[in-house]
């Protein structure tokens, strides 16, 4: 004997098969045409409408003749991204950002120590950063 509680399987199915017979009436027909209109065979229809198990094939071919499939896909929502799509399409985001240009810098004379490489450290460099010109303690 089985047992029918409000959410057991077989309650479940019971009651889908009440509202499929209560659509094919609403549009006054009969099994045989439900069948026929579903491409399924007449006894499927008399066991979907009894609350016996089917193929879920089928069932798919039953809602599309009634014209409630949009209705049953909608009952499993599309997923949203993963939380790992979600944090590489920010990451892309903010790759794409658009970078403000720097402030340019002011060109001003270097200062003595601050030269690139030794090539940079000669008489003519020093002298024209002190403005004048260099000679030896000994010329003096």
């Amino acid at each position: 004997m089985v047992k029918y509680t409000p959410f057991s399987d077989e309650a479940v199915l019971v009651e889908f098969g009440k509202r499929i017979a209560g659509y094919r009436l609403n549009n006054n027909w009969t099994q045989a045409e439900l069948a026929n209109r579903a491409g399924v065979s007449k006894s499927t229809v008399e066991h979907i409408e009894k609350g016996q198990s089917t193929q879920l094939l089928n069932m798919v071919k039953i809602l599309r003749a009634l014209g409630l499939l949009n209705q049953f896909i909608s009952i499993v929502p599309e997923l949203g991204p993963s939380p790992m799509e979600l944090l590489m399409q920010s990451k892309n985001q903010q790759k794409n950002k658009r970078k403000r240009a720097s402030k340019p810098r002011n060109n001003t004379q270097r200062q003595a120590s601050s030269f690139d490489s030794p090539n940079d450290f000669s008489e003519t460099s020093i002298a024209a950063e002190s403005k004048s010109k260099w000679v030896w303690d000994e010329d003096k």
